[in-house]
């Protein structure tokens, strides 16, 4: 191996922990292994969040507990199919309901009237409503959302109320699922409060199907073998909740992979323009008559930072697959003291 390969290779590695080596490199190293280690120090950080957002799914709001909608959602959804309702998604990815064969108007529910409800026979409350809209557009979604999040029942009743914020407890709010014609979405209340939410979810990578609330109502044991309709039955609950479960991820699908490259290339640019503004405050930093390095350019303290950056990215990649939520705030912090480190200790003035 010939010496300028054997001095490229170990400024390259040393630049990991050594600024010196940092500043040789930029200066004399070749520009490819340069710009290949800026990337990798941008590209480096974005891979926890990418990797936590591909790993997410339309249920992760219920990973942890069930809500009792294994109760629930089996008995609204074999009270509905009692009375002839067919769920069903057409060629365009849109909603379709019938009843008895004939079309339901959207129109004549929406925030006002749920479809259908449970309510349970011990406390009297409802605990889950079924809503459906024909709302299509982002605003109007969204006052859906706000007259339903209104509607308060009084406690220990199916009576609607007023919500009274000096007495919290007067009033509840069952949690409730809203199928719009071409999307979904899920909140789960106790008491007066919301706790949790779905993601959102739409239709598009759902095949077309006339009856998907007896797909959602069927289920087989392990053997393969139909397990009859109880509500009393817990494997037959739980696998309704599966299979309800299993809708929620596959409404997510087509979010998911919007949500993940928006979010990873807004972190990609966030990144990308903080290296950026590193290398312009490295070469501010060595401006002044007093300074030995007030020759540096622009261009040579952005190299500088280009490898100078591949060490906090594999610092915020390692640590951020354990703390993703704070992996952008670890990679600032550690590019910041590294530019930081290098400003104090090579990029100096002269003291008089």
């Amino acid at each position: 191996m010939r010496d300028r390969t054997k001095e490229i290779i170990k400024d390259g590695f040393a630049s990991l922990v050594n600024n010196a080596a940092a500043i040789r490199g930029a200066k004399a190293g070749p520009l490819w292994l340069t710009i290949v280690m800026f990337v990798l120090s941008v590209f480096l950080p974005v891979v926890p969040i990418f990797v936590s957002n591909i790993n997410t799914n339309g249920d992760s709001f219920l990973n942890s507990y069930s809500y009792g909608l294994e109760r629930y959602v089996t008995k609204v959804g074999m009270d509905l199919e009692d009375e002839l309702y067919k769920f069903g998604i057409d060629s365009e990815h849109m909603l379709t309901i019938k009843k008895d064969g004939i079309d339901v108007d959207f129109d004549a529910y929406g925030a006002t009237k749920p479809l259908a409800s449970y309510k349970d026979q011990v406390t009297n409350e409802y605990t889950l409503q079924l809503y459906i809209s024909s709302a299509i557009k982002t605003a109007d979604k969204k006052e859906v959302y706000n007259d339903i999040s209104n509607r308060y029942y009084a406690t220990g009743s199916d009576t609607m109320t007023e919500y009274d914020k000096n007495d919290a407890s007067a009033s509840y709010r069952p949690s409730y699922l809203i199928l719009f014609k071409d999307s979904v979405f899920m909140q789960i209340n106790k008491g007066s409060k919301a706790i949790k939410n779905s993601l959102g979810g739409d239709y598009k990578t759902i095949k077309e199907k006339d009856d998907y609330l007896a797909e959602l109502l069927t289920v087989t044991s392990k053997e393969g073998v139909l397990v009859e309709q109880d509500i009393t039955n817990r494997s037959y609950t739980d696998g309704v909740y599966k299979n309800f479960r299993r809708f929620l991820n596959k409404s997510y699908e087509t979010l998911k992979i919007r949500n993940t490259f928006a979010t990873s290339g807004i972190y990609l640019g966030i990144f990308f323009g903080l290296s950026i503004i590193m290398g312009f405050l490295m070469w501010l930093l060595t401006r002044g008559k007093n300074n030995p390095n007030n020759y540096y350019t622009p261009w040579l303290t952005m190299k500088i930072q280009g490898r100078l950056g591949l060490a906090p990215a594999l610092i915020t990649l390692i640590v951020g697959f354990f703390l993703t939520s704070y992996a952008p705030l670890i990679y600032i912090m550690a590019i910041g003291l590294r530019a930081m480190w290098i400003s104090m200790k090579e990029l100096r003035p002269v003291q008089q």
